[in-house]
């Protein structure tokens, strides 16, 4: 959800540029504004973003975009190669614990999609012959419970649930024996969201 609003967000701050003949310090300064405060509402560390900003400034008013026959795409290459330098050049595959099964600890602001995220990892080790199993331990979102189960079954992944009376540790503690007993490599768990003041 995060990444896709973001997403957008860059896009509609870039797609100006594509439009222009020409451009200007000017016009790359306005793009600018607009990805610096996409980047500051997705919870980037602003001076993280302050660093990116000026990465992406000093490489898009350089000759080499001024004077291209499409500078508002070169922009946007920059742009792109900024953020995968940012986010990290090469993937990171998952730590595999040593004895099964592997503990996927799901945590993050509320809203920034860990549920979906639960269920497309789930969905990815069940491509790789892998038998994971989710986790339903938000037990304070209405319908997160349920939520979880829909995207389980959409996919074909048990869904490991005891309610919204039991704590969450208790949940967690419960499931991992469920795991180890049903010979689950991956045990997926799905945690409630934090507030930004948390």
């Amino acid at each position: 959800m995060v990444f896709e609003s973001l997403s957008e967000k860059l896009q509609n701050a870039l797609s100006k540029l594509k439009s222009k003949g020409k451009l200007s310090e000017k016009d790359v300064d306005v793009a600018m504004r607009e990805v610096r405060l996409a980047l500051l509402e997705a919870d980037v560390n602003y001076k993280v973003v302050k660093d990116f900003i000026k990465n992406v400034k000093s490489r898009a008013i350089g000759a080499e975009v001024m004077e291209s026959l499409t500078p508002g795409q070169q922009v946007i290459k920059i742009v792109n190669e900024e953020l995968t330098k940012m986010m990290g050049e090469k993937e990171e595959k998952l730590n595999i614990s040593s004895t099964p099964p592997t503990i996927v600890l799901m945590c993050g602001l509320q809203g920034s999609g860990k549920t979906t995220t639960s269920g497309k990892l789930a969905n990815n080790l069940l491509k790789k012959n892998k038998r994971p199993l989710l986790v339903a331990c938000d037990i304070y979102r209405p319908a997160a419970i349920k939520q979880l189960e829909v995207v389980g079954e959409k996919i074909g992944v048990p869904v490991f649930t005891m309610g919204n009376k039991i704590s969450p540790v208790d949940i967690a503690k419960a499931a991992i024996e469920y795991g180890k007993k049903n010979n689950h490599d991956y045990i997926i768990i799905d945690t409630a969201g934090r507030l930004h003041i948390d």
